[in-house]
């Protein structure tokens, strides 16, 4: 828990120096002479690559991500520094494949029999979903739920929740939108608290009725996470 909270701070400190100093040099009071290349779609893809890899542990996602934003960058490096590099010789590094292939086994076998089958035992238990250019569904109906993860990148996440009932304690689903949408569903006496920052957005619990229940008094869902230019409901 404390290399992820590490992760996500030394990220969120990235973003935040990143958006100071642009916002200095539109704002004259720092020049940064940074060329054009910067201000790419394929930087996008870098900075979200590098999220999705630390953040959001999903690590291939992110990784493909970054591989993908490197070529076009270092192409368009190569226009702007007249270096002699064109994008068809990266073709020349297919062999990178088998490497890649060898070492996801070996790490995957260093994980232990063990450690795989906790998380096919806990696999509805717990959620991990992401909407990247695309949507993604989810139909939760454990009596377990322990929370998990959402992410809606230029997509959106429809988490239904309605059959499910909370484990004891509190219970913790970390959302991530970015130009995207997300829609949790949930009975109607689930005890749920919304704790997500908005910025140019908005989460909200949209539940017209709320019925209280005595045998969830120990049983909460906290929603938290941060929405950037998106949306997302509790209904």
């Amino acid at each position: 828990m404390e290399n992820k909270m590490n992760r996500r701070i030394f990220v969120g400190a990235a973003f935040l120096i990143i958006g100071l100093l642009l916002t200095f040099d539109n704002l004259d009071i720092f020049n940064f002479d940074l060329p054009d290349y910067v201000f790419r779609w394929y930087t996008f893809l870098i900075i979200l690559g590098v999220f999705l890899a630390t953040v959001r542990e999903k690590v291939g996602a992110g990784i493909t991500l970054i591989i993908i934003g490197s070529i076009f960058l270092v192409d368009r490096m190569s226009d702007y520094y007249y270096w002699d590099f064109y994008i068809e010789d990266i073709f020349r590094l297919w062999p990178l494949a088998f490497v890649g292939i060898g070492l996801s086994l070996i790490l995957k076998r260093n994980r232990g029999n063990d450690y795989e089958k906790k998380n096919i035992e806990n696999d509805n238990d717990h959620v991990d979903e992401m909407g990247i250019f695309s949507g993604a569904e989810r139909k939760v109906y454990s009596k377990e739920f322990k929370g998990g993860k959402l992410t809606s990148i230029f997509g959106g996440t429809d988490l239904n929740l309605v059959n499910a009932d909370l484990a004891w304690g509190t219970n913790v689903l970390d959302v991530f939108i970015l130009f995207g949408g997300c829609d949790i569903r949930v009975p109607s006496d689930m005890n749920v608290k919304v704790k997500v920052t908005a910025i140019f957005g908005a989460f909200s619990d949209e539940r017209k009725v709320i019925n209280e229940n005595d045998a969830n008094d120990g049983k909460e869902l906290v929603i938290k996470g941060l929405v950037l230019f998106g949306g997302g409901e509790v209904k």
